[in-house]
C-alpha cells in the first residue's frame, strides 16, 4: 500500500497502511522503537508511569488503577492491548476512548518521524500511544506491555512502578518454555531503584532475582500484600501498602478478579497514593471492564450471557472461579453452556480441563484467523463424555446465536431453572458476540 494513496483523516486507512509495513507481526528489540522516538523528542509520558506485565490479569489491574484514581481527582492516560472492537480502545485518556482525529494526527506525526525505520504494527500504534499522552500533561500514564516485558516496545519508557501481575505458560515460542525464562523477560520492565509489585503466588527466582540484582524493592503477594474475600457478606478485606500497615475491610466484591483488583491497589499504594476508603467503595462498585467475566444478556433471547477472553489455563482457572462463584449466589442456574474457540498454539486441553467440571455443553465454533484451531481439531480435545455440540459451517456468531436458542427453550421448558452461557478462548470470540448483546447487567 502506497503511503502516498491514504486519506490521512481516516483511521481505517492508518491501520491498514501500518499492517503493511512490516510483514513480521512479532520482532523483538527496543532500537527501532527508540530511535523514531528520539525522533519524536518523546521522553516521558506523564508525572507518573506504572507499567504492567504478567501473563494474564495485567487489563483487570489496568481497569482498577484507572477508575481509583479518576475518582480521586488525577488525570491519567491508559494503553492496552489487544482491542475487542475499536482500535480506540487501546488508548484512554480520563475513561474515554481517543478520537479519531487525535489518533490520525499522531499516526502521520509518527510516520514522518520513522523515515525509513521498520516498525512492527505494535511498535507503531505505542509510539502514537506515548506522543498523545507526552503531550496532554498526565498525572499517571498506566501502560501494559503487549508481550513479554524486556523487549517490548512498551519498555522504553523508565517505569515509576513495575507491575508483574502473574506468570504462567503462554507464547513460550517467543518468551521461554518454562516459568522460569518467561518470568526473566517480564522482569525486564523492573529499573533500577525502583519498586515493582508482584502478584503471583508462586513467585519465580528469575523475577526476584532481577529485583534484587537493581536494588528494586519487591512487594510480593502473601508476604507484603494481599486480600480475604468474606463470602457470607459478599465482601473482601484488603491489607499491604508501602509500609506494609494498611487494613481495609469490607470492601465491595467487583465485577473483575479480586486477585488483579488487589495488585493494583497495592502499585498505587507504592506510587504514593493515599486511598479514601469512601472513593474505594463506590469506585469498586463501578468497576468494569468488556470481555473480563462481563455479565449480559442476549439481546434476542434474554438470557445470560458472560463474555470472557480467557486464553490460557490459568486464565480459565480464574474463569472457572468467578463461575462458581457466580452458582453461589445464584441458585437457579442449572445449566452451564461454553462457545469456544482457540488459536492453535494454545494449551487447549489445559484449558478445557479447568472448566470441564462446571460445564454441562460445548459448542464448538471456528474463528476466521488463520491462527485459530479448526473445529474438528478442538473437538478432539474434548472427552467422549462431554456433550459436544458441533454446527457444521457455522460462524462463531452462528454458533453463538443456537447456543441462546437451546438455553431459551430450555429455561422455557424447565420453569425456575436458569443457565449461563460462557464466550471464552479469545479476544476473537468476545468481538464476534458483543453486538448481539446488552451489556451492564449488575454483578
Amino acid at each position: 500500500m502506497s503511503f502516498d494513496s491514504l486519506n490521512k483523516n481516516d483511521l481505517s486507512f492508518w491501520l491498514a497502511y501500518i499492517e503493511s509495513l512490516n510483514i513480521k507481526e512479532i520482532e523483538l528489540g527496543l532500537n527501532r522503537v527508540i530511535q523514531v522516538a528520539q525522533n519524536l523528542g518523546v521522553e516521558a509520558v506523564a508525572e507518573k508511569t506504572i507499567m504492567i506485565a504478567g501473563t494474564n490479569g495485567k487489563g483487570s489491574c489496568v481497569a482498577a488503577m484507572e477508575v481509583i484514581l479518576r475518582d480521586l481527582g488525577y488525570k491519567v492516560g491508559c494503553y492496552t492491548s489487544p482491542h475487542i472492537l475499536r482500535f480506540n480502545e487501546r488508548i484512554k485518556l480520563d475513561g474515554a476512548e481517543i478520537a479519531d482525529e487525535i489518533l490520525c494526527a499522531a499516526f502521520l506525526a509518527v510516520e514522518n518521524a520513522r523515515g525509513d525505520i521498520k516498525l512492527t504494527y505494535f511498535e507503531f500504534t505505542t509510539l502514537v500511544a506515548f506522543l498523545i499522552f507526552s503531550k496532554r500533561k498526565l498525572d499517571f500514564a498506566l501502560l501494559e506491555v503487549g508481550l513479554g516485558g524486556r523487549l517490548d516496545a512498551v519498555n522504553i519508557i523508565e517505569a515509576d512502578v513495575a507491575v508483574i501481575t502473574s506468570i504462567d505458560l503462554d507464547h513460550q515460542e517467543w518468551l521461554g518454555k518454562d516459568r522460569e525464562s518467561i518470568g526473566y523477560e517480564k522482569a525486564g520492565i523492573i529499573k533500577k531503584n525502583r519498586p515493582v509489585v508482584y502478584g503471583d503466588s508462586n513467585p519465580t527466582k528469575s523475577v526476584l532475582a532481577t529485583a534484587e540484582s537493581l536494588n528494586s524493592k519487591i512487594f510480593l503477594k502473601g508476604r507484603d500484600f494481599d486480600h480475604q474475600i468474606k463470602t457470607e457478606d459478599k465482601s473482601f478485606d484488603w491489607s499491604g501498602g508501602r509500609d506494609m500497615n494498611e487494613n481495609i475491610s469490607g470492601l465491595p466484591i467487583p465485577n473483575l478478579a479480586i486477585e488483579n483488583v488487589s495488585i493494583g491497589m497495592q502499585a498505587l499504594s507504592v506510587a504514593g497514593i493515599e486511598i479514601d476508603v469512601k472513593f474505594l467503595r463506590s469506585s469498586l462498585r463501578r468497576l468494569y471492564l468488556p470481555g473480563r467475566f462481563e455479565k449480559c444478556v442476549d439481546a434476542l433471547t434474554g438470557v445470560s450471557v458472560v463474555l470472557d477472553v480467557a486464553h490460557n489455563p490459568a486464565a480459565a482457572s480464574m474463569l472457572a472461579s468467578n463461575i462458581s462463584r457466580e452458582l453461589s449466589i445464584n441458585h437457579r442456574i442449572k445449566q452451564i453452556s461454553v462457545v469456544i474457540g482457540l488459536m492453535a498454539d494454545k494449551d487447549v486441553r489445559g484449558f478445557i480441563a479447568e472448566l470441564r467440571p462446571l460445564v454441562d455443553s460445548w459448542y464448538v465454533a471456528g474463528l476466521d484467523d488463520p491462527r485459530a484451531m479448526p473445529v474438528k481439531s478442538l473437538a478432539a480435545c474434548l472427552d467422549n463424555e462431554d456433550r459436544i455440540i458441533l454446527p457444521d459451517d457455522r460462524t462463531f456468531l452462528e454458533c453463538y446465536n443456537q447456543a441462546c436458542a437451546d438455553l431459551y427453550s430450555y429455561q422455557k421448558k424447565e420453569a425456575g431453572s436458569g443457565g449461563l452461557i460462557i464466550v471464552t478462548g479469545s479476544f476473537l470470540c468476545v468481538s464476534a458476540v458483543q453486538e448481539s448483546v446488552k451489556r451492564n447487567i449488575k454483578p
